[in-house]
């Protein structure tokens, strides 16, 4: 008789921890579908950004690069190129420090405030072909226009004082 109650005891319990272990499944289920979404919906924003970008470098009327978070050049439209002398071949090689004097714009150098994802600064800025000739600039520097990637555009307007 103790027997009895004992293997219905266990038997009780193994049912209980059969409906734990399934719920906890069916969790884990949801949280590997929800994951798996997010990642996939990520996939798809940055696979938007970077055609967004695509099209703006195509499109573009002004000089437009693109850094990444060691300030390297990552991209440029051949505007930009022309603007600081470089062919897109060499690009990868260069970071926009070699162009820019030290400190002018400090949102190069990430010694000022923090940056939020999009923040847009503007100013003026002196650049520094490879030539050696001076081009004055307007900019305008987008914080993490993607991810780990920084958008810069320039106007140069020291061509128009000239004229």
């Amino acid at each position: 008789m103790q027997i009895a109650k004992l293997r219905s005891g266990i038997f009780i319990a193994l049912e209980q921890l059969m409906v734990h272990l399934q719920r906890a499944q069916n969790t884990l289920t949801r949280l590997g579908k929800s994951v798996a979404d997010k990642h996939r919906s990520l996939q798809e924003a940055l696979r938007e950004r970077e055609n967004a970008l695509r099209n703006l470098l195509a499109s573009s009327r002004v000089a437009i690069v693109v850094t990444n978070s060691d300030r390297r050049f990552v991209a440029a439209n051949p505007k930009a190129l022309d603007l600081f002398g470089i062919s897109e071949k060499n690009l990868p090689k260069f970071t926009i420090d070699a162009f820019l004097p030290l400190g002018q714009i400090l949102d190069f150098e990430r010694n000022g405030p923090p940056f939020l994802r999009g923040e847009e600064r503007r100013g003026r800025c002196n650049i520094r072909r490879l030539d050696g000739s001076l081009r004055i600039a307007e900019y305008t520097f987008v914080a993490n226009f993607a991810p780990g990637r920084d958008l810069s555009s320039f106007r140069e307007i020291s061509l128009e004082k000239a004229q």
